[in-house]
């Protein structure tokens, strides 16, 4: 059986600051296939790497090292990226849900949001042969949080031919318009098709539209999935899957990829020993 790309989700969220340079950097440096992260457009048409909708309070920090509070943050779109770039984002805020759920992270501070472009000619150098599993970040539920999904899928389809890095990537979204206006663009660029835990969404859904393989949520990797996927000559990928025991699940199946938190204990189970960053 191949072994399953090991992913490091938003760069190895359980081992370094989510979404940073520092992030995709160590991991490319400790020897993973690769690593997801998102991507949204600011408000000067930049495509900064940064999960979240509105500003983080469990994570960012302004230029006085005081923690963001408050839950009428501003939005991501709202904001230019140099004004984002201003926040400190290297470390979880103490006691909060998100700092005990990483404990074991390695915290960075001076770590700020990065570019795109940033993160690929980090990892180029890092890793030659590193993938970016890059997710185009938009609001299905409220389009008013983010830059409309085509938009954001044309800057990134744009970036990547700008850098030559297209044969390194991978896109996947839960807003599949983006993902459908990104194969307009460049058929030949492959899109892997997400889909939450409560979704009824699957392979002949995804094949339909144009994708090329099936980013399924964890709960509903199973052995029926990967056999519908195949039968539509689709990809298949499971995030995010941390727990070995739930690893050891996935692995069986014959996955194509796992994107976990904790890249390191997956290398483990795939029978690897080199060490992190």
């Amino acid at each position: 059986m191949q072994k399953p790309l090991n992913i490091a989700h938003r760069g190895g969220a359980g081992l370094w600051p989510e979404n940073t340079r520092f992030a995709f950097v160590s991991a490319a440096k400790s020897g993973f296939d690769g690593a997801e992260l998102d991507v949204q457009l600011t408000r000067d048409g930049k495509l900064v790497v940064f999960h979240d909708f509105r500003l983080k309070p469990a994570l960012c920090r302004d230029i006085g090292g005081r923690w963001l509070a408050g839950k009428a943050l501003p939005l991501v779109r709202e904001l230019t990226l140099g004004e984002l770039q201003s926040y400190d984002v290297g470390r979880p805020k103490p006691g909060t849900l998100y700092a005990r759920m990483h404990t074991n992270m390695a915290p960075r501070d001076g770590e700020s949001m990065p570019t795109l472009s940033d993160v690929i000619e980090a990892v180029r150098e890092a890793k030659k042969d590193f993938r970016l599993f890059i997710e185009i970040k938009t609001s299905i539920d409220d389009p008013a949080l983010s830059a409309p999904a085509e938009a954001v899928a044309e800057a990134v389809v744009a970036e990547l031919h700008r850098l030559s890095f297209r044969e390194s990537v991978v896109l996947v979204g839960f807003d599949w318009k983006g993902l459908v206006h990104a194969k307009r663009l460049d058929p030949a660029l492959p899109c892997w098709f997400s889909t939450g835990r409560n979704s009824r969404l699957g392979a002949s859904d995804i094949k339909v539209l144009g994708g090329d393989g099936w980013f399924c949520s964890s709960n509903r990797a199973n052995a029926d999935a990967v056999k519908s996927a195949r039968a539509h000559g689709l990809a298949f990928g499971a995030w995010t899957v941390n727990a070995p025991r739930a690893m050891r699940r996935v692995i069986v199946l014959g996955v194509d990829a796992i994107c976990t938190d904790r890249p390191d204990r997956l290398r483990t189970l795939l029978g690897g020993s080199a060490p992190v960053a």
